[in-house]
């Protein structure tokens, strides 16, 4: 699987590069939101997972932005982030997120996590 990781810290795209490579998928990165969204539109990913808060471009606005693209329109979303409320998680689902998966995030499931989200 294509998987674009957009996240501001780059020892989480680090993390998360190593553990989903390390299961066989293609990763590429993005440190930055609105940088990401040409990244995206170029590599056309299959899934894409994002940081909800980030500092130029917050997950919620990427994915509202990737799901206005006609030619994105099958491409998977997930939110990563620290913040647990269900409050969080709706709003990410109202943006158009597939799923969520909170930080810290648990390494033993993390790719089985990711792999039932972007086969729903």
């Amino acid at each position: 699987m294509k998987i674009t990781i957009i996240d501001d810290d780059p020892d989480i795209i680090e993390a998360i590069s190593l553990i989903l490579g390390g299961a066989g998928h293609s990763v590429i990165s993005s440190p930055a939101g609105v940088n990401a969204i040409s990244l995206i539109r170029k590599k056309r990913p299959d899934l894409i997972i994002t940081d909800l808060v980030m500092a130029e471009m917050d997950g919620l606005e990427l994915c509202r932005e990737i799901r206005k693209d006609k030619l994105l329109a099958n491409t998977k979303i997930i939110m990563i982030s620290a913040r647990t409320d269900e409050m969080w998680k709706e709003k990410a689902r109202s943006a158009g997120a597939d799923g969520y998966i909170e930080k810290p995030i648990d390494t033993a499931t993390f790719v089985k996590d990711v792999e039932t989200i972007s086969a729903l």
